[in-house]
């Protein structure tokens, strides 16, 4: 399906796109996506992992318990929200950009559904 065509009938309510969220990172990641976007992906996906993993520990040792469970559980919902914001990236710069949605789509990083979310076999029919 082209862009134009995808934009058109996306924005119509025609299709949906189901993004991959474990891939979705590496697209936000990649040349070809807004820059605008790289550094809070990037800054959120470290600040979530730095709360999950090194400052539980460190509390842990240094301090009660309870603070190293908050930081955890904190760390945890940082970690969901930035590959939930990701995964908008992607919708957001396949809409935007024609380079992006082919680069997208060759990477396995979306799939075209109908509107009940059935994959599209053919891209460029219905």
């Amino acid at each position: 399906m082209e862009h134009t065509e995808f934009v058109k009938k996306y924005k119509a309510g025609e299709i949906t796109v189901l993004v991959d969220k474990n891939k979705a990172g590496d697209s936000v990641l990649s040349p070809l996506a807004d820059k605008h976007n790289k550094p809070a992906h990037i800054f959120w996906t470290w600040f979530g992992i730095i709360l999950t993993i090194p400052l539980p520990i460190v509390l842990f040792i240094f301090s009660d318990w309870p603070y190293a469970l908050g930081s955890f559980v904190l760390g945890l919902m940082v970690s969901s929200a930035s590959r939930k914001s990701a995964g908008e990236f992607v919708l957001q710069n396949m809409v935007g950009e024609k380079d992006f949605y082919l680069y997208v789509l060759l990477h396995g990083g979306a799939v075209l559904a109908d509107k009940g979310g059935k994959p599209l076999k053919d891209r460029t029919k219905f």
